[in-house]
């Protein structure tokens, strides 16, 4: 299961601005802060429920927060 979430993370080595940072307007930002939210919440969930290891999840987090 973890690999299956690491396989959804963006590449290491991708560009910042690549995905959510490329949509204009607050509307836009707005979906991107509630995205970004969610997705920190699964991973919390996963983390909890024990699928994610500390370093996983430490991995995982910081690879959606680059993204943001």
């Amino acid at each position: 299961m973890a690999a299956a979430v690491t396989a959804r993370l963006p590449h290491p080595h991708a560009p910042a601005d690549a995905g959510t940072r490329s949509k204009a307007g607050g509307e836009a930002a707005g979906r991107d802060v509630d995205a970004l939210l969610r997705r920190l919440r699964e991973l919390g969930e996963l983390h909890r429920s024990g699928v994610l290891t500390d370093e996983e999840f430490a991995f995982a987090k910081q690879a959606v927060l680059r993204r943001f």
